[in-house]
């Protein structure tokens, strides 16, 4: 497993960035790939080819650490692997907005629990 950042010399920007266009729509998200890379903590990850699979991002808002992500599809053990490598880095609660089911699927896979509606919290400290 390979971790990027933006600030990374080898940071795969323009591939990032398709894969955030092609995401989009089912993101939930208004931004531009540029301020979500500028105004986040952004993560690319990367397989032993060197593939993209995912990308996740957190953000606070509402006082609240929350993290969304988009990736490549059929990848669902690898994204597992990626998303709770990157859970760990955190020392709080972290919270996701989705109604999509693959999503939801994937956060619940690494112990996002559903606390109301379409909003799931990881719990660091089960």
């Amino acid at each position: 497993m390979k971790v990027l950042i933006p600030l990374d010399s080898d940071f795969k920007y323009d591939e990032c960035k398709k894969l955030y266009e092609k995401n989009k729509k089912i993101l939930n998200e208004e931004s531009t790939f540029d301020e979500v890379i500028n105004n986040t903590f952004f993560y690319s990850f990367y397989n032993d080819e060197n593939e993209l699979t995912l990308c996740v991002y957190f953000f606070k808002s509402e006082g609240k650490l929350w993290i969304n992500g988009f990736g490549i599809r059929k990848r669902h053990l690898f994204n597992k692997e990626c998303l709770l490598k990157a859970l760990s880095w955190f020392n709080c609660d972290i919270w996701a907005k989705s109604v999509e089911k693959p999503a939801i699927y994937g956060i619940m896979i690494c112990g996002f629990k559903k606390y109301k509606d379409d909003i799931y919290v990881y719990r660091q400290n089960n």
